[in-house]
């Protein structure tokens, strides 16, 4: 009984290491989710056409600073039109940069 004990606050140690870890990593991915890939919080504003719309958005580490109003292209109108997006809905939007825009490839609706 006692060696069995011995291991007990070992083995909770690596399993709380691991835990920690792996939190650490889903906050990391929550902000850049995979390489060309960035993420964009901030406030929908209008459709300006079947793939552009407007939003005010807060600043993209290694991309872009806060700006008034950007414009950004969905990957397809489908896409656009499943997040059923009203002025002032608060996004999170994961965008890929091409050489002539910015291409929004997920759009989530947060509280």
């Amino acid at each position: 009984m006692l060696r069995a004990s011995r291991w007990i606050i070992p083995s909770l140690v690596c399993v709380l290491l691991a835990a920690f870890g792996l939190a650490l990593w889903g906050s990391y991915r929550a902000a850049f989710p995979g390489k060309g890939l960035y993420r964009v919080s901030g406030v929908f504003q209008a459709r300006a056409g079947e793939t552009m719309f407007l939003v005010k958005h807060d600043p993209v580490p290694g991309l872009m600073d806060e700006m008034s109003s950007m414009a950004l292209f969905a990957d397809s109108a489908d896409l656009l039109d499943r997040a059923r997006l009203e002025a002032g809905d608060h996004v999170r939007l994961t965008i890929r940069q091409t050489p002539d825009r910015l291409l929004v490839v997920e759009i989530q609706k947060i509280p």
